[in-house]
């Protein structure tokens, strides 16, 4: 009589592991601004309104190209016509058009931004929508902050283990990148139209926050 055995499997013992969130944080400083304002003009003549309008607006770009502003960080960010109408007498009656030109212009010199107001209100501008403060390149900061969620989450992971009496390997079996898009301050002008002014505006620049978080996970 043959008789036939069953090799046993031994499972190998399962990994035990930690696993930590880290987090790292670069503050910086902005180098470049783009500032949104443009030109808005009213008259009961749609084309003296538009005339009007373009007469500013061309006079403004004039003004930023002679103060070293270059023709192509001024982009139209949006040019709107809008009938107005009086409703005082319970009928909508026409009265006149607005027209608005809104501009995005590239600033390369965080420090320029307040003479570029003022030259811009001065030569036509009476529209401020917001600041815009970024970096040109957001890469190697970003790199920085992914670096030190690294670390931290090993130091975690270290503090972690060393409480429970745990004999932890500091290298991690897994680490997941958890992408956190760079915080880029904005901030709207309080102010929906200029006047000029005589003094330089004063324009404070914004630190830029960028944040990377990663997942590891450590075995013991």
């Amino acid at each position: 009589m043959q008789e036939w055995y069953m090799p046993i499997q031994r499972s190998k013992p399962a990994v035990k592991t930690i696993t930590v969130t880290g987090q790292g944080t670069i503050i910086t400083k902005p180098d470049t601004v783009i500032i949104t304002l443009g030109v808005r003009t009213e008259h009961k003549n749609v084309h003296e309104a538009l005339a009007e309008n373009a007469k500013r607006a061309n006079a403004m770009i004039h003004a930023l190209k002679a103060i070293g502003v270059r023709e192509e960080n001024i982009d139209t960010a949006s040019f709107s016509i809008y009938p107005k109408y009086d409703y005082s007498n319970g009928n909508a009656a026409l009265i006149g058009y607005e027209v608005e030109h809104i501009f995005d212009i590239t600033v390369k010199d965080p420090k320029s931004v307040g003479n570029i107001y003022d030259t811009a209100v001065q030569n036509g501008a009476n529209i401020a929508r917001h600041i815009q403060f970024r970096l040109a390149n957001e890469q190697p900061y970003y790199q920085q902050a992914l670096s030190l969620a690294v670390k931290n989450a090993k130091e975690k992971a270290i503090v972690i283990a060393r409480t429970l009496g745990l004999p932890l390997h500091d290298i991690p079996i897994q680490v997941t990148e958890e992408s956190v898009a760079p915080s880029i301050p904005r901030t709207p002008s309080s102010i929906a139209t200029l006047a000029a002014s005589k003094a330089v505006t004063p324009i404070q620049t914004q630190d830029i926050i960028i944040t990377a978080t990663v997942q590891a996970v450590f075995p013991y």
